[in-house]
């Protein structure tokens, strides 16, 4: 099955080796087959380590090179609260205009498409080979855990992009993605789009097989970067958050923060740089020889890397979303507006700064060395899937809605008072609470094509049509879903492009 132009083969631990721009049939001649390479509980265990590398250094163009981390960068340009004050290094120009997800040549669908794929594929050759090799039970069992949580991670965010949302009570039956089972050695014959009711029914059994193979192991690692029964649970939450199965959504949520109290007011404010923060439950931990520099997420989503992305184009919010946060709110201090606040950011006299640019992400050394930590789940999301889910249950469950929401917020508003919303004002004000709390990690787009809402982007601050192109897109607009990358249906006939 040709899916992708770029395969890793995973021999040592956090050793990434990819071939060339054509998706291979079989191994390279110089290289051993996955088989071969997999033949040792040594091996299977590097391999797993080399997709947590490849999670945030995946290599290609410098803006799509650092990972998850940049594929985080450009949800958050596709949305309305990340706003691009002026060209700068030109990186994420035409994603913020919503003209590359919609090129089938693009880089961004490709290194997409592949970046996915190559996850998946790569968890297949575990999970295809593990009961075959020699090793504890524990050991065996804690791998394959790990890789069916990738596959089906991977399956997740391309239904996601690719595919039209999922549409709770109705019958999903719409094109969703290529659902790929398969290992590198035993690609089988081209695939066509399983409906998107097969592919989340796929990530659903994954995600049951990820957890009931770490439920039987009793391999732990306190490094964030492995998957823990926490991740998997967490993910459960988010899928279920996107099909609209509230109680579930509810139930994942909170076995996900079980361990990981919230991040205090405090600890929030020191960087979003260090996977030790109490309230991460998942972040790639970058090994400081290791890092991707001017490709890393802290390349272009901080205030202080030295990067002409950063020192030309800090990232500001949306103004109208800014006036939402309350002036006691320990957030607020994440953007700086007046010229005041702005004068007392610490940066070399050659950065610009503009008003409402964030100070939330922060490189934790100098110049081009400071690569932090990339933070992927947090307690805080899982608290408000939990107050999300319970306040679209309705009536019954809004006072849950309503605790779930106060732990948060006051948390983060020592003035904060428990809400006395209702209905669709509660729904509104809990997603406002998303939108600041995650702001800048990953999620607007995605979160505004679940809920079906409109994209609408505040024209006020430092927001430039210029750049930005567009303000407003309808909501179920076909423009929503990502073109597939020609390369993939050059080679692949059964797959049909979303024209």
């Amino acid at each position: 099955m040709k899916y992708i132009s770029k395969i890793i083969l995973l021999f040592i631990v956090l050793a990434i080796s990819s071939c060339n721009e054509e998706y291979l049939e079989t191994a390279p001649t110089d290289q051993l087959g996955a088989d071969e390479v997999l033949s040792t509980i040594v091996n299977q265990r590097a391999a797993l380590e080399g997709i947590h590398r490849y999670m945030y250094g995946a290599g290609g163009s410098q803006d799509e090179a650092g990972g998850y981390g940049d594929h985080m960068i450009n949800y958050d340009f596709l949305g309305q609260d990340v706003v691009n004050p002026q060209r700068g290094s030109g990186w994420f120009i035409a994603v913020h205009q919503w003209l590359e997800h919609r090129s089938n040549t693009s880089s961004l669908v490709n290194q997409t498409y592949n970046f996915y794929y190559t996850i998946i594929v790569n968890a297949n050759n575990i999970i295809n080979s593990i009961d075959n090799v020699e090793g504890s039970a524990d050991e065996k069992n804690n791998i394959k855990g790990q890789a069916y949580f990738y596959r089906a991670f991977g399956h997740y965010m391309l239904v996601q992009l690719y595919a039209e949302r999922y549409k709770a009570g109705q019958a999903n039956d719409q094109l969703g993605i290529v659902i790929n089972l398969d290992d590198l050695n035993n690609l089988g014959e081209a695939k066509a789009r399983s409906t998107v009711d097969q592919v989340y029914a796929q990530i659903e059994a994954d995600l049951t097989t990820a957890l009931q193979s770490l439920n039987a192991s009793s391999v732990t690692s306190s490094d964030k970067s492995q998957i823990s029964k926490n991740v998997v649970n967490g993910m459960f939450a988010r899928v279920y958050l996107t099909k609209g199965e509230w109680n579930n959504a509810i139930t994942y949520a909170q076995a996900a923060r079980q361990g990981f109290p919230l991040t205090s007011a405090a600890q929030i404010q020191e960087g979003f740089n260090n996977y030790s923060a109490t309230g991460w439950i998942w972040s790639s931990r970058i090994i400081p020889d290791q890092g991707t520099y001017f490709s890393s997420f802290f390349a272009y989503m901080t205030y202080n890397y030295s990067s002409s992305h950063i020192r030309n184009n800090p990232k500001c919010i949306n103004a109208d979303l800014y006036d939402m946060i309350p002036a006691t709110d320990v957030r607020k201090g994440f953007w700086a507006v007046t010229q005041a606040e702005m004068d007392a950011i610490d940066i070399p006299s050659n950065f610009r700064k503009y008003p409402y640019m964030n100070t939330k992400f922060k490189s934790p050394g100098a110049g081009t060395l400071g690569d932090g930590d990339v933070v992927l789940m947090r307690t805080a999301e899982m608290i408000l899937i939990e107050a999300e889910a319970n306040a679209r249950l309705g009536v019954a469950n809004e006072p849950a809605a309503r605790t779930a929401l106060f732990s948060l917020v006051s948390q983060r508003d020592p003035n904060a008072v428990i809400s006395t919303n209702t209905g669709q004002a509660l729904i509104d004000e809990i997603l406002v609470q998303r939108r600041i709390e995650l702001w800048g990690e990953g999620f607007n787009f995605l979160d505004l094509k679940r809920a079906n809402l409109p994209l609408k982007r505040s024209t006020r601050g430092s927001f430039s049509l210029t750049q930005a192109r567009i303000t407003d897109i309808p909501a179920g607009d076909l423009q929503w879903q990502w073109f597939f990358p020609i390369s993939a249906i050059n080679v692949n006939p059964n797959l049909v492009q979303n024209d």
